[in-house]
């Protein structure tokens, strides 16, 4: 790989940050399960344990929910998760 094609991956790969909040997840649960949907929070692994996370964010921040904190914290291509999905159900 030519040097310029690694730093045009490398400027790809963005520092991200997997926040949860209970508020949040119980907020999505609310408006899914009125679609006759469920929210799934995604997982991210960190030291080898899972953790469930409601949102991926390149800022670190939300404005929207008081009790938001970061649960892990990365660059995105080293990182192993599952984001947050939303099951059509039957």
């Amino acid at each position: 790989m030519s040097r310029s094609a690694a730093d045009s991956m490398k400027q790809k790969d963005k520092y991200v940050y997997f926040l949860y909040s209970e508020q949040q997840e119980e907020h999505r649960k609310k408006l899914e399960k009125d679609r006759n949907r469920t929210f799934i929070p995604g997982k991210v692994v960190v030291n080898g344990r899972r953790k469930i996370f409601t949102e991926l964010s390149v800022t670190g921040t939300n404005n929207i929910y008081p009790d938001m904190q970061v649960v892990a914290e990365g660059w995105r291509s080293k990182m192993t998760f599952v984001e947050p999905t939303v099951d059509a159900g039957k």
